[in-house]
């Protein structure tokens, strides 16, 4: 989840609605994120004053429908709490 080294959070989904994996990644920036959301072909960046700005802001152009599939995903519990810690 949490690279040890940065900040940075690694997590991987697989919404039930998707056929896709997505792989995705956030980074702060100052005090900013950035967010960078891979799936087969596609990478979408997102930026935001937060983390979760930012992967709302990368998620957009997949859908709403995808977008609340993947931030409703119990998978994206763990990267929350790597982001507390």
């Amino acid at each position: 989840m949490r690279s040890a080294q940065t900040n940075t959070v690694h997590v991987d989904v697989s919404p039930t609605t998707s056929a896709c994996v997505f792989s995705m990644r956030l980074d702060p920036l100052g005090e900013r994120w950035v967010a960078v959301v891979n799936c087969e072909h596609e990478r979408h960046h997102g930026i935001g004053a937060s983390a979760r700005d930012a992967l709302v802001a990368a998620l957009a152009p997949l859908g709403r429908r995808t977008a609340a599939s993947v931030m409703a995903d119990p998978a994206m519990f763990g990267a929350s709490l790597a982001l507390l810690a």
